[in-house]
C-alpha cells in the first residue's frame, strides 16, 4: 500500500482487496495521511458566467483559499452598482444632457413640419395632423376649404391647387421617411450617453476589483468581460421591473444581477493538508458532480450557479477513497470513473440526456483538469 501511495504516474491507481475485519480503510487512511503531510494543498476552482455562451460555464482555477474571496468580492460589486449607478442615472446632470437629445430630436422635427407649413400656407394650403397622420388641404381666407365648396371652383384653379398639394406631398413624405431616421439617431445618442454614464459610475469600482487579484490573470480578463457587459445592459440596474423580488428573482434561476455571481465550485484551507475523500454513496452525480434544475412554470431552469462538485472535484489534487463493490454496483459510475482517469479532467455529465430522459436545455461546463 504505501508503495501504491507513492507512485504518482497516470494511470497508476491503488485497489486494496482483503477480508473482512481486516481494517483495510484504517490502514489505507493512515498512510495517506502519512503521503499527504506537508504536501501543497491544490488549487480552488470557480464557475463563471460564460458572457459570450451561457450553455458553456467558464472554470477558472484560484490559489488556495481565494475562491471565497473572489465570491465575496463580485458580490460587492454588484450590491455596490446597484447603489450607484441608480444615482449617476437620476443625477442633474445626466438629466440636463438627456433632456438635451430629445429637446434636439423634437427641434429637428419641429423645424422640418414648420418649414413646410409656412411653405405651404404662401400657396394658400393648410397642413393638418389628422388621426391617421397629416395631410394637406386648400384654404380661403385661412379657413380650409370643404370638399364640396373646393369641387365648384374653376378647373384652372383647382388644377394649380392640387399640383401644389403633390409636390407638397412628396415633401412631406420626405420629411415623414426621415423622422424614423432621426429617431434612430436619437436613441443611438441616448444609449452613449448612458454607456457613458454607466462607465464613470461602474469604472473606479472595477478597478478595485481588479486590484485584489492582480496576481491571477484569468480573475482579471473575466472581470473585464464583466465591465463590458455592465456597460452594455446598465439599463437593468436602472430600470427595476415591478416583478423584481418575484418568485423566479427568489429561486435564483438567473435574475440579470445573478449573471455576475461566482460559483464556488472546490475551495481548500490553506493550514490543512491535501484532501482525502471518502465517497461512501458512489453515484453518478455524487463522484464527478451535477447539474441542477428548478421547476419554474412547467420548465425546468439552469445556470452556471447550479453546478454542484463531486467527490473527485472535492478530492482533485488529493486522494479519493471508493468501496469498489459499491462503484460496480452503482450504473455508469465505473465507466464514467474510468473516462475521467483516462481523460485527465473532470467533465460533468447529464445522464439524462444520454438516456433520452431530459428534454430540457442543459449546460456544458468547462472540463476541470484532474490530478
Amino acid at each position: 500500500i504505501r508503495l501504491g501511495t507513492r507512485v504518482g504516474k497516470a494511470g497508476f491507481n491503488l485497489v486494496v482487496i482483503g477480508p473482512n475485519g481486516a481494517h483495510m480503510q484504517d490502514a489505507v487512511k493512515a498512510m495517506l495521511a502519512a503521503e499527504a503531510a506537508g504536501k501543497p494543498r491544490p488549487s480552488d476552482w470557480v464557475y463563471v458566467n460564460n458572457f459570450a455562451d451561457p450553455d458553456k460555464p467558464i472554470a477558472i482555477e484560484l490559489p488556495v483559499g481565494r475562491a471565497r474571496n473572489f465570491h465575496d468580492a463580485m458580490r460587492k460589486l454588484i450590491d455596490d452598482l446597484t447603489s450607484a449607478l441608480p444615482a449617476v442615472f437620476q443625477s442633474e446632470d445626466y438629466q440636463t444632457h438627456q433632456g438635451a437629445i430629445d429637446e434636439s430630436f423634437q427641434k429637428r422635427q419641429g423645424e422640418a413640419f414648420s418649414a413646410l407649413r409656412d411653405k405651404a400656407a404662401e400657396k394658400d394650403i393648410a397642413l393638418l395632423r389628422t388621426p391617421l397622420g397629416f395631410a394637406l388641404a386648400p384654404t380661403k381666407n385661412g379657413e380650409v376649404v370643404p370638399p364640396d365648396e373646393f369641387g365648384k371652383w374653376p378647373e384652372a384653379r383647382r388644377r394649380e391647387v392640387q399640383a401644389a398639394i403633390e409636390a407638397l406631398e412628396k415633401e412631406l413624405e420626405h420629411i415623414a421617411r426621415q423622422i424614423p431616421r432621426w429617431e434612430k439617431q436619437r436613441r443611438d445618442e441616448a444609449r452613449q450617453l448612458g454607456r457613458d454614464t454607466a462607465k464613470y459610475a461602474v469604472d473606479q469600482l472595477i478597478e478595485d476589483t481588479k486590484e485584489a487579484f492582480k496576481d491571477i490573470p484569468r480573475v482579471v480578463q473575466h472581470i473585464e468581460t464583466v465591465h463590458a457587459d455592465l456597460i452594455e445592459n446598465f439599463a437593468m440596474f436602472v430600470i427595476k421591473g415591478e416583478d423584481d423580488g418575484s418568485e423566479a428573482r427568489d429561486i435564483r434561476t438567473g435574475g440579470p444581477f445573478d449573471r455576475y455571481e461566482v460559483n464556488v465550485l472546490v475551495t481548500q484551507d490553506s493550514d490543512r493538508s491535501v484532501p482525502m475523500v471518502e465517497e461512501l454513496h458512489p453515484a453518478l452525480g455524487n463522484l464527478i458532480g451535477r447539474i441542477e434544475y428548478i421547476a419554474l412554470h412547467g420548465a425546468l431552469l439552469t445556470n452556471f450557479r447550479l453546478i454542484k462538485a463531486g467527490a473527485i472535484h472535492r478530492a482533485n489534487g488529493g486522494y479519493l477513497l471508493l468501496d469498489i463493490r459499491s462503484v460496480l454496483l452503482e450504473p455508469f459510475s465505473w465507466a464514467a470513473l474510468k473516462r475521467t482517469l483516462r481523460r485527465g479532467e473532470i467533465a460533468i455529465e447529464d445522464i439524462g440526456r444520454f438516456l433520452g430522459l431530459t428534454t430540457t436545455v442543459s449546460l456544458e461546463p468547462d472540463p476541470i483538469p484532474l490530478k
